[in-house]
């Protein structure tokens, strides 16, 4: 789900470790969710932690799985998962420790074997968005693949070569083409049409771990409305969740321009059920890229605008674009977007397209409403 911030550091620690409260004050229960903190503030209290023997502990004192990552700005963050039921509190501590051997659960790779794909997956859900040696297509758009196992699968199906095939563990049976697939932010041209973009031109690998994995994406410079934009976008996937997070960022090149239209749109094929928010949409529909959709099932799709934007922008609609699903809104060129796409399979863990809605509606709730983080002595 949505990552919680660090709400404050304090100087000192005491012999037990800092402690990190995490509070939640809403009446939805919150699971495995993401609590981010300031490894360099950590560090400040307690000049020992290093991120070879940094751990973090629950209430009970076992080790919850932690990681240590540096964004592309350089900022070292420490990474772990929390579960606090409904209006309550749960504690965790921060400390030195001989880590134990997590297993990893969130994992991305270029993939040049396979024309600049990069992949991504974590135990629940995998995709893929395409690269420069990719002739068609030319999209910003993610490929959604679908799996039945916690195991991480992408390197043996790309060894394999043969992911339309379904050997027990899942398959790509998603179709994409001259679209967006199953979601990118893009800009909206002259109030009628989305523009597709590029795929990616250069990208940077930041992490995998057992919490999250991580990529920054670099698009060359193309057309809207005759200006020309480049694009940057830090994609983002955390274990135990279906919402892989792109942060987006439009840069004029050559000019000046205040803001821009944009839309988060994702293709619909033959549509089953769809549930629309004020942010958000959920939708299901039979899975596209097959002979037997008997057989391969139901593909679910899921788009989420970040809540934040609702306050600085009313303007934002949700409706369709030249068959997509969209979520239309102004934002200011060159400033960074988060959004998130998802994704699930009525063979892999979605019993139906109401359980879909509602884990749609529940994430968008919980993005809006952010667990509160305290580390203390």
């Amino acid at each position: 789900m949505a990552a919680a911030s660090a709400a404050a550091i304090l100087a000192s620690c005491s012999a037990g470790g800092q402690k990190v409260v995490v509070t939640n004050d809403t009446d939805l229960a919150r699971e495995n969710e993401t609590v981010e903190l300031c490894f360099k503030g950590l560090q400040n209290a307690d000049a020992a932690l290093t991120a070879e023997n940094v751990v973090v502990l629950d209430a009970a004192g076992n080790q919850v799985p932690s990681q240590v990552y540096a964004e592309a700005d350089g900022k070292v963050k420490l990474l772990f998962q929390a579960t606090v039921p409904a209006n309550a509190t749960a504690k965790y501590a921060v400390k030195t420790g001989e880590r134990e051997a997590y297993p990893v659960k969130a994992y991305s790779r270029h993939v040049p074997e396979r024309l600049d794909d990069y992949a991504y997956e974590n135990n629940v859900v995998a995709g893929r968005i395409y690269g420069p040696a990719l002739e068609f297509p030319r999209t910003f758009g993610s490929d959604i693949w679908l799996k039945c196992t916690e195991r991480l699968v992408i390197d043996d199906w790309f060894k394999k070569m043969d992911y339309h095939h379904n050997y027990g563990e899942g398959m790509d049976c998603y179709k994409v083409g001259g679209t967006l697939g199953g979601g990118a932010l893009v800009p909206y041209s002259d109030g009628k049409d989305f523009v597709i973009g590029d795929n990616w031109a250069s990208f940077q690998h930041l992490c995998d771990g057992p919490v999250r994995t991580k990529a920054l994406f670099i698009y060359d410079a193309f057309d809207v409305n005759g200006k020309k934009y480049a694009a940057s976008r830090e994609l983002e996937l955390d274990a135990n969740s279906r919402f892989v997070k792109s942060v987006m960022t439009f840069l004029p090149v050559g000019h000046e321009s205040d803001s821009l239209d944009v839309v988060l749109g994702a293709i619909q094929h033959e549509v089953l059920n769809r549930e629309n928010g004020e942010n958000w949409i959920a939708f299901t529909e039979v899975a596209s890229d097959t002979k037997q959709p008997e057989i391969d099932g139901n593909i679910s799709v899921a788009l989420v605008y970040d809540a934040a934007e609702l306050a600085d922008n009313p303007i934002m609609a949700v409706g369709d674009v030249a068959g997509h699903a969209a979520i239309i809104t102004k934002e200011a060129a060159g400033k960074p977007v988060a959004v998130w796409t998802a994704s699930g399979w009525s063979q892999g863990g979605v019993e139906s397209p109401e359980a879909w809605n509602q884990l749609v509606k529940d994430f968008a709730f919980a993005q809006a409403n952010p667990l509160k983080v305290e580390v203390v002595k």
